[in-house]
């Protein structure tokens, strides 16, 4: 008789947000903090100026041009808006989906475990099949395997493997691939002719000591490489869902050719509104890192003391730790923490298949200075009684 492998039933994100109150919600992974005052001033211009009617399915042009200096100034890739190289999406998320859609169906691609779940959600609903390749407790890997695992999922039959995708900083563990790195990613792909879709989403939020390197960049890497990137993160903008995607001319034309059915644009007034002060302030992002290193800075030293084990990530959106060793079960522990102290984590199991994640936490620290200085006191609370 074949043995049947029982899933488990993971953590539901959005559920857990529900259950906690604002002042103790490190779950979900979006920014709260509030929005910059030149950009709300100018949507309320733009949308009071009647700015509120269809617009082109890839993207109002200012923000495209505007985009495409920023993917310069920041990713060191010339892209051209005129040549479709580049549209702006309904969020990250929109482009995700016209890519499944686009390039995807029948096929696989492979995520990295953890993994971000949307990544592997949108493949299974639109017609694909996600795989994995687990990292080490280090959250490194093994090239000689990495190949030999897309070996054997590009030669198979049914939904041979097509695509890898990548996200760097990474969306949970905030780790940020070397170069290194990508560049085993960027042979394989290579090898066995995928294509690569780079999630860098968390981009601006390097510490530091890392650089973030975007795979489009290397050798022979831009004519198949999707990057998608988002604006909900780095303007605090999520419920305005923008985000933007780039690459070779071809690739993206499939993708806006389904973005015009399915969402027909992007919101053309807050597309007009961004595209007045994406660039116009040369420090901004700058300053976002400072500030984000400066909250990353704080919540490790308080966990430490509590004697959670953090990864050292490279980055500073996410905190991905290893929950005090009396306890070996995030699920349980998160649960304690919403009962006695109104504060919530993610565990990690909600990022992974393998039961070897099942004692790490996911906690968001894109929320104002005070809300982290009171969660902190409130877990404390409970750890120290």
């Amino acid at each position: 008789m074949t043995e049947t492998r029982i899933k488990r039933a993971k953590p539901d994100i959005r559920a857990i947000t529900r259950l906690v109150p604002p002042e103790g919600n490190l779950v979900q992974g979006q920014s709260e903090l509030p929005i910059d005052p030149a950009l709300a001033a100018e949507a309320a211009y733009v949308i009071a100026a009647n700015n509120n009617h269809y617009g082109p399915s890839e993207g109002d042009s200012a923000l495209r041009n505007a985009v495409a200096e920023k993917i310069a100034r920041f990713n060191g890739v010339k892209v051209d808006p005129a040549q479709r190289q580049l549209m702006i999406t309904s969020g990250g998320t929109g482009a995700l989906i016209g890519i499944a859609q686009a390039f995807l169906t029948g096929h696989s691609a492979l995520v990295f475990e953890p993994y971000y779940p949307y990544h592997r959600r949108i493949l299974e609903e639109f017609g694909s099949r996600a795989e994995t390749f687990e990292l080490n407790e280090e959250l490194a890997f093994d090239g000689k395997r990495f190949f030999e695992r897309c070996r054997e999922l590009k030669l198979r039959k049914d939904f041979p493997l097509a695509a890898i995708i990548v996200c760097t900083p990474a969306n949970p563990t905030g780790k940020v691939m070397t170069e290194s790195e990508l560049q085993i990613i960027a042979d394989a792909a290579q090898e066995f002719d995928l294509l690569v879709i780079s999630d860098e989403v968390y981009e601006h939020y390097v510490t530091a000591e890392q650089q973030h390197v975007s795979i489009a960049v290397l050798p022979d890497m831009f004519e198949r490489t999707i990057t998608v990137n988002s604006f909900s993160k780095s303007w605090n903008i999520s419920g305005w869902r923008l985000g933007y995607t780039f690459g070779p001319e071809r690739h993206i034309a499939r993708i806006n050719s389904i973005a015009n059915v399915v969402y027909v644009c992007p919101a053309t007034p807050l597309q007009s509104a961004l595209a007045s002060v994406l660039m116009k302030d040369p420090g901004y992002y700058h300053r976002l890192e400072e500030s984000f290193n400066g909250k990353r800075e704080f919540v490790a030293s308080q966990l430490r003391q509590l004697d959670f084990e953090l990864f050292e990530s490279g980055s500073a959106f996410y905190i991905w730790a290893r929950i005090p060793r009396q306890f070996s079960d995030a699920v349980a522990f998160n649960e304690m923490l919403m009962r006695d102290a109104g504060v919530g984590l993610t565990p990690g199991s909600a990022f992974a298949d393998s039961e070897r994640w099942d004692a790490y936490v996911r906690i968001c620290i894109a929320r104002e200075d005070r809300i982290l200085h009171s969660a902190i006191e409130k877990i404390r609370s409970v750890l120290n009684r």
